[in-house]
């Protein structure tokens, strides 16, 4: 009895969740590009749901199995992490969220009650993301001049927090936009913007740069210092850092093309709805991402309190590689 409750209560979050995602969903897309868009991006969501679900039915029921389900540890913050990355040849500082600043920012934007699928509390990610979004204004340091590029944004309503916070110029980058550079939106992969050398003051990842396929990740490294004017900064978080080399996978979607890393496991998580989440060690963090990008002045945050805004938080590392301002 006790099992089927599980069962039942696990349900009933995944369908919470699933239904204000796909609500949010809805109205970002409405707000951004129009309802006929939001309409066709709700049809694309269902479409692939009832895929998930015919491909969960056919692992778990017809073939009594997911493949690897029980591959899933994966330590992402601990004393052995924290000491492993002392050995990296970059600055680290400790960040301590200021919890007023981060209620007052909250209230003071009114962030939609769906966003990333509600609260934690209820399954969804809308204190995390808020969190990334505070973070990374503080680390941007941010001015009404600059011209900050949100990559792989899709429909985050951080540009519109930067303009009504600063008023600065903001473009969104991602795979889903029309082809080329319309408007405000960048289009294409964010490894090759067609964008000019020195485009932009800043560039900023929420939650995104794990999801960098093959070398994607770092050629996106070596392309953010083309894109960067001189003393530009890029941020990504979370920095994703593990014991173990770790690449976490959902057998549920399409995963056809993707190039495995060497040395690293995968971890299938059903319902994850990625088909890649990377996890670096620190050899591979060196390797694929301090190295390509030594030519920046890095520095690597360590979050200090992020389960001071919420118990499941996860915002334990933040990435600043600043673009040195060379004079003549």
């Amino acid at each position: 009895m006790p099992r089927a409750t599980t069962r039942t209560e696990n349900l009933r979050v995944m369908v919470g969740v699933g239904a204000r995602y796909f609500l949010n969903l809805v109205a970002r897309v409405a707000n951004q590009i129009g309802y006929l868009a939001a309409i066709s991006a709700a049809s694309r969501f269902f479409v692939q749901e009832i895929a998930h679900i015919l491909r969960f039915v056919d692992l778990a029921f017809l073939k009594r199995r997911l493949p690897n389900q029980a591959d899933g540890a994966l330590e992402i913050y601990s004393k052995g992490i924290i000491e492993a990355l002392t050995s990296l040849e970059v600055q680290i500082r400790t960040y301590q969220v200021d919890i007023d600043a981060f209620r007052a920012h909250v209230a003071t934007y009114g962030y939609p009650r769906n966003y990333a699928a509600g609260t934690m509390d209820k399954g969804g990610m809308r204190e995390q993301k808020v969190l990334e979004y505070f973070v990374s204004l503080d680390l941007l340091d941010i001015h009404p001049t600059d011209l900050i590029v949100d990559v792989a944004s899709e429909w985050s309503v951080f540009p519109d927090v930067i303009r009504r916070l600063y008023g600065a110029q903001v473009y969104r980058q991602d795979l889903t936009y029309p082809s080329g550079l319309r408007g405000n939106y960048i289009h294409g992969n964010a490894s090759c913007m067609p964008v000019p050398e020195g485009f932009a003051d800043k560039l900023v990842l929420h939650n995104a740069f794990e999801h960098f396929e093959g070398r994607e990740d770092t050629d996106f490294i070596i392309e953010a210092w083309r894109v960067l004017k001189p003393g530009g900064i890029l941020c990504i978080l979370p920095l994703f850092v593990a014991e173990r080399y770790s690449i976490v996978s959902d057998p549920l979607v399409n995963r056809e093309g993707i190039l495995w890393d060497n040395g690293a496991q995968v971890i299938e998580r059903p319902w994850f709805h990625n088909r890649f989440a990377r996890f670096y060690d620190v050899s591979a963090l060196r390797h694929r991402v301090l190295e390509p990008g030594n030519n920046f002045d890095t520095t690597l945050y360590h979050i200090l309190n992020p389960r001071d805004v919420h118990p499941h938080a996860y915002l334990h590392f933040a990435l600043v590689m600043k673009k040195p301002a060379y004079h003549t």
